[in-house]
């Protein structure tokens, strides 16, 4: 009995063996993926690091160290010039997984004396740009205008501090995250 199982196993490890070393590449892709190994699109945003929420941003000069601008490539790819014609860089923040689908990413927008960071949606199949929002805000001009977001899972809250005035104005705007990547003015 035991000699029976030993040569079937005998066997079955030399005609394992004496398979293609192609055929074995293609079933271990096949194990991988078995769908059809059909290659991945790399991430163009592997680098940018994920957060979780709720996310509190209060990008400004004194906090932001100015490193690792995106490349005009990647800035025409995700379309960020519509964030800020005059922006002379951008800088990948921070991501949020939302969906499947769409993921959330924070983006400065630097000039010499502005600095907005929005919190973008996009769609992961494509980079498309799903919807934008300003969620902070910093100029070193006057000193005057400042604007802090908080991220939560559903949720967008932006406070927007004026101090041109004798007694500084605070605004408070809410915005509701879609399922679609969407942002909704409450």
């Amino acid at each position: 009995m035991y000699g029976k199982l030993l040569l079937a196993a005998l066997l079955s490890g030399f005609l394992f063996s004496c398979t293609s070393g192609s055929d074995s590449a293609k079933r271990a892709e096949l194990l991988k993926d078995p769908e059809g190994a059909q290659p991945q699109k790399p991430d163009l945003l592997a680098t940018v690091p994920f957060k979780r929420v709720p996310v509190i941003d209060s990008t400004n000069f004194d906090n932001f160290n100015g490193k690792d601008p995106l490349s005009e490539k990647l800035v025409s790819r995700l379309n960020l010039k519509i964030l800020d014609e005059n922006a002379q860089n951008f800088y990948a923040r921070y991501r949020i997984s939302f969906t499947t689908a769409v993921d959330l990413m924070a983006v400065t927008a630097a000039t010499e004396n502005e600095m907005k960071t929005f919190l973008i949606a996009y769609s992961k199949e494509d980079y498309q740009l799903i919807d934008r929002v300003m969620i902070a805000y910093d100029e070193i001009a006057e000193s005057a205008l400042s604007s802090v977001g908080k991220v939560t899972k559903n949720e967008i809250t932006v406070k927007n501090y004026n101090y041109m005035g004798e007694e500084p104005v605070i605004e408070t705007l809410k915005y509701r995250i879609e399922h679609s990547g969407k942002f909704s003015k409450q």
